[in-house]
């Protein structure tokens, strides 16, 4: 069910009325894996643990290059500051055949954008499709965010050729989307979005494999401190809001990037990555794109100049990554936030993976195929 859109000169506040439309439960982050001795080779996803964590995890060295090499003993777990036993490790990296599940989305976004940026945004994915002579090192898939939401044009296909192809042959998408202006506008759009990424988790929920989604866009309207005065029922339906994507989002196994063809607002969600624990805390900001990208690990670039090269910047993640696996604690009661940190025995690495979930004693178990 999507939200009934509506946003008119009663205030910005009005849009939190409609995060609730979508009924139903906050599922818990979850795997199909069962509690077992540790497993180094591939995740078993036809048996099930109740209350698992799936955690990809990237390590990357201050150049930003992969660590290849590491085993489990290098690793730490902590789930709200307590130490956790892996049930399963697993190391990726380019070396080996990538796994066959693993797709790549790149999607331009064509409602947060004028004409001219658009068009930057659809000659830098060129730019990327060309290099190699057209040989993807990963299945890919290129859509267009536009008013209907995700649509898929082509792919997944490794033929960077024929995505090319298609990319060149549907122009009709890629226009100047004329909405309300101002503050109204902003907040009509955001709307849209939450709406696009819900459908999208949904639609990744029940599909095996790890996604990395590429949105080429400035970023959804980040609304900062347009919220001050929102009333406490509002804040806990951006909250609800809030769980259900940061939950969805782990399910499903998608990591966001945020990759801008301009460099305006470039710190400003920056101010906005404090995890939320508690209703009173939820704002519009929480829920944008950006905010949402660190908190799966993904990637923000704000170059402005080089779209290709942060196209290639986050595709790097698909070559070189750790699965790993652990058993929540039992929930308790009301809703909590656990707050994921991964430590590595290695000096000087940066390490990138799920900020948290939500834990909840009502919340239905749900597994991933």
């Amino acid at each position: 069910m999507r939200h009934k859109s509506w946003f008119s000169a009663i205030g910005l506040a009005v849009f939190s009325l409609m995060l609730l439309a979508e009924a139903g439960t906050v599922s818990i982050a979850q795997v199909v894996v069962e509690p077992a001795p540790m497993q180094h080779g591939p995740l078993d996803h036809h048996s099930i643990c109740k209350h698992c964590v799936r955690l990809v995890v990237e390590v990357s060295d201050k150049k930003g290059h992969p660590v290849n090499g590491l085993a489990a003993s290098d690793f730490t777990v902590l789930d709200n500051n307590e130490p956790q036993k892996l049930l399963s490790f697993r190391a990726v990296n380019s070396q080996d055949a990538a796994p066959a599940s693993l797709r790549v989305l790149i999607v331009i976004d064509a409602i947060n954008a004028d004409y001219q940026t658009v068009a930057r945004e659809r000659d830098g994915l060129a730019d990327f499709l060309k290099q190699n002579d057209g040989k993807l090192p990963y299945p890919v898939s290129i859509a267009v965010l536009t008013d209907s939401g995700v649509k898929v044009e082509a792919g997944p296909t490794e033929d960077g050729k024929e995505l090319l192809t298609a990319l060149n042959n549907n122009r009709s998408e890629f226009r100047t989307i004329i909405r309300t202006q101002g503050v109204f506008g902003a907040g009509e759009r955001l709307e849209d979005m939450l709406n696009h990424l819900g459908d999208l988790v949904t639609n990744e929920e029940h599909q095996p494999g790890r996604k990395l989604v590429l949105f080429l866009s400035r970023g959804w309207p980040m609304l900062a401190y347009s919220g001050r005065d929102i009333d406490t029922e509002h804040r806990a339906q951006l909250f609800h809001e809030l769980q259900r994507l940061t939950n969805g989002l782990l399910n499903a196994n998608i990591t966001l990037y945020c990759l801008a063809p301009t460099e305006d607002e470039l710190f400003l969600y920056q101010d906005f990555l404090k995890p939320v624990t508690r209703a009173y805390q939820a704002g519009y900001e929480n829920v944008s794109l950006q905010v949402l990208a660190e908190h799966t690990g993904g990637l923000v670039l704000m170059d402005g100049n080089d779209i290709k090269g942060e196209i290639n910047s986050s595709v790097q993640d698909a070559g070189s990554y750790y699965v790993m696996l652990y058993e929540t604690p039992p929930a308790g009661e009301g809703t909590d936030y656990h707050a994921i940190r991964v430590n590595v025995d290695k000096p000087k690495v940066k390490v990138r993976t799920t900020a948290g979930y939500y834990l909840g004693s009502a919340q239905t178990a749900k597994a991933i195929p």
